[in-house]
Parts: structure tokens; sequence; C-alpha cells
């Protein structure tokens, strides 16, 4: 189910609905289906730590220090 973000015409809200089906949403504050359609954010995709060549704590700490 897709999240959208709206701003309300009618009494200046903004808010985020999940949309389903084709049934256009209303705003919660005034019930109003005078809606823009706001651009949504896109939450970025997580970042995995690479090694960095010669670093002995890897080894030592099972882990990468430099992450």
């Amino acid at each position: 189910m897709p999240l959208f973000s709206y701003h309300c015409t009618g009494c200046d809200t903004e808010f985020e609905t999940l949309v389903i089906g084709s049934e256009p949403p209303a705003c919660p504050d005034c019930g109003s289906t005078d809606l823009q359609q706001l651009l949504s954010r896109v939450a970025p995709e997580p970042r995995v730590a690479e090694p960095t060549g010669s670093c002995c704590a890897c080894e030592q700490y099972g882990r990468c220090a430099a992450a």
C-alpha cells in the first residue's frame, strides 16, 4: 500500500495517508477531498561498510573499526 503526502486546499493541512484502491482520500481535519498531492520523500538505501585496506581491527575485534 503506497503512502502519499497531501495538502488540503480547504483548511491548509498537510498529511500523509495510505491509499487503498482508487477512492480519493479525504482530509483528516475537515473531510475535504480538494487535495493537492505532494512529492513524498524517499528513504535512502542503507550503506554497508567496506574494508578500507590493511586494518588489523577487523581480525582483532571481528568487525571493521573504520565503519
